[in-house]
């Protein structure tokens, strides 16, 4: 159900993350404002998943799975890495005894065996909601919109969609 203006004159909660669509009214959203409330707004709380759909109609459309393309480089960057730190060691103290072996602990070796899709998508849907959220506070904070994150993250989706089409040559 909705929560309508005559229903959350009882809310006393400080923070309200909207996880259906719509649940509370433009009427409702403006007396919890107003009572201090900040309400995260389904728009981006919702957007995960769409966010990791979008991830994966890309790998569909590519038929190359996640991380395939890049393993090899990223392996051998970890490698020149290691022997970077080794090299480094020796410059620093010496050989005086030999060579400064560096050998990755097993939890190193183990992320150097190349992430894993789950890691992959998971990296790429935190880069993207943080993202978006400080967009949407840094545009709060610049407009003086106060608890209002709704307002913000409206703005934020119509420029884009604004800058798309004309870079586009669609709008005017």
């Amino acid at each position: 159900k909705q929560w309508y203006q005559r229903r959350v004159h009882g809310i006393k909660a400080k923070i309200i993350g909207e996880a259906a669509n719509g649940p509370i009214t433009p009427a409702a959203d403006k007396i919890l404002q107003d009572n201090g409330c900040l309400i995260i707004p389904d728009m981006y709380i919702n957007a995960g998943g769409v966010t990791v759909s979008y991830f994966e109609w890309l790998k569909n459309l590519n038929h190359v799975s996640y991380g395939r393309l890049t393993f090899k480089y990223e392996r051998e960057s970890n490698y020149h890495l290691l022997q970077s730190v080794q090299n480094s060691l020796e410059k620093r103290f010496g050989r005086v005894g030999g060579p400064i072996p560096v050998t990755p602990s097993d939890e190193f070796q183990n992320r150097m065996s190349g992430a894993s899709e789950k890691d992959i998508v998971q990296s790429g849907l935190d880069y993207s909601m943080e993202r978006t959220a400080r967009g949407i506070m840094d545009t709060t904070i610049k407009m003086n919109l106060g608890l209002d994150l709704r307002t913000a993250a409206y703005i934020n989706s119509i420029s884009k969609i604004f800058t798309t089409y004309r870079d586009a040559g669609v709008s005017y």
